[in-house]
């Protein structure tokens, strides 16, 4: 995701200091390097951009548009040792890692703007500008680790490389048919108990997608029921990644369950009983496990028989501050969030059997 890029220079002036720009030509373009990689500007973009080379990254600019006061920014690539560091961080994504002569492992982001950098008043700065910001992550591919170090791109970045493990646990779970109670002290949910009761096996009707669902450029791992309707896309566990390990964020059910919307968030469908349901949109926070509340509604005809609906923003859902309003208000609102990622999930009995 593209954020804003204000606060995103500020973080890196406070990180690092702008060095000289070490730049050499060879037959495919301008390259630049930092002491840690080199980034190749192509023949056909060079003379349009203004390159800085920082301590810790590679910054290009549209020179035109920086020279006319608009900024100019198009992208950036920076590293970064721990997560943390750029966990959150204004337009930027992890597109791989970047190892050391002496093992020292450094997450690579690339890095946009969201606001405007070019000179909006000429039809050709916004032409010059966009051809640079477009090719952006075709540029990043071309990094290459100096003096001793490693660039993988992608790496750290894809599902299937991060959560073999929790995967091969799940299968586990449910080929030795794991009760409730296991189920939950190991942090899953208690719904592939259930599956196994129904027909056909288990890890047929079980599956697992890998998704960004918080746009930092790191796959997020879901698990849920393969279904049709309204049930299509139900997720029961969500892994993601912390300080590059594995972390599970939390576990649904039938009536506690959640859906992937659109847009980068997550709704938990709740019931309480027969006159009251919510939906809660979360934002899952990078390197945590902890979801941000977003909106919630609630229908509760406990609390207002006769205008069951209400409305709550961020704070308010978890103090349990609910707004009740009118159905109108309710149901215009409530139709942003109602757009859900009906997932084709891969079963669970296409993953290699766990290691004994």
């Amino acid at each position: 995701m593209k954020r804003n890029l204000v606060v995103f220079c500020v973080f890196c002036l406070c990180l690092s200091l702008v060095m000289s720009t070490g730049a050499f030509a060879d037959e495919k373009g301008e390259s630049f390097s930092n002491g840690f990689f080199t980034l190749t500007i192509p023949e056909e973009l060079s003379a349009l951009c203004e390159v800085e080379v920082r301590e810790n990254g590679i910054h290009v600019y549209h020179a035109a548009s920086k020279e006319a006061d608009c900024g100019g920014y198009a992208f950036g690539l920076d590293l970064f040792a721990e997560p943390s560091d750029h966990a959150g961080m204004p337009g930027g994504q992890k597109i791989g890692e970047l190892t050391t002569a002496d093992d020292v492992l450094y997450d690579i982001v690339l890095s946009y703007p969201t606001d405007v950098q070019y000179d909006f008043s000429s039809e050709k700065s916004i032409e010059d500008y966009r051809k640079i910001y477009d090719a952006a992550e075709e540029i990043a591919k071309s990094a290459i680790g100096v003096g001793g170090t490693s660039f993988v791109y992608g790496a750290g970045t894809k599902g299937a490389d991060l959560y073999s493990e929790v995967l091969q646990k799940h299968v586990q779970a449910i080929t030795e048919q794991w009760d409730s109670g296991r189920l939950e002290q190991e942090n899953m949910s208690f719904m592939y108990n259930l599956l196994r009761m129904g027909e056909g096996d288990a890890l047929d009707r079980a599956g697992y997608i890998f998704c960004d669902i918080n746009a930092d450029g790191i796959d997020e791992l879901l698990i849920g029921e393969i279904a049709e309707g309204e049930w299509k896309g139900i997720i029961y566990d969500i892994y993601t990644m912390v300080d590059r390990a594995p972390a599970h964020v939390v576990s649904g059910w039938d009536r506690n369950r959640y859906f992937f919307v659109k847009n980068t968030f997550l709704c938990n469908e709740y019931s309480s009983g027969a006159i009251e349901s919510g939906w809660i949109v979360y934002d899952l926070a990078a390197n945590s496990t902890e979801l941000w509340p977003q909106v919630g509604f609630k229908l509760d005809g406990y609390e207002n028989p006769d205008q069951p609906w209400f409305l709550a923003y961020g704070q308010e859902i978890n103090d349990n501050e609910w707004e009740n309003v009118t159905e109108d208000l309710w149901t215009e609102r409530k139709a942003v969030f109602e757009e859900y990622e009906r997932f084709d999930f891969s079963p669970l009995s296409t993953v290699a059997a766990p290691l004994v």
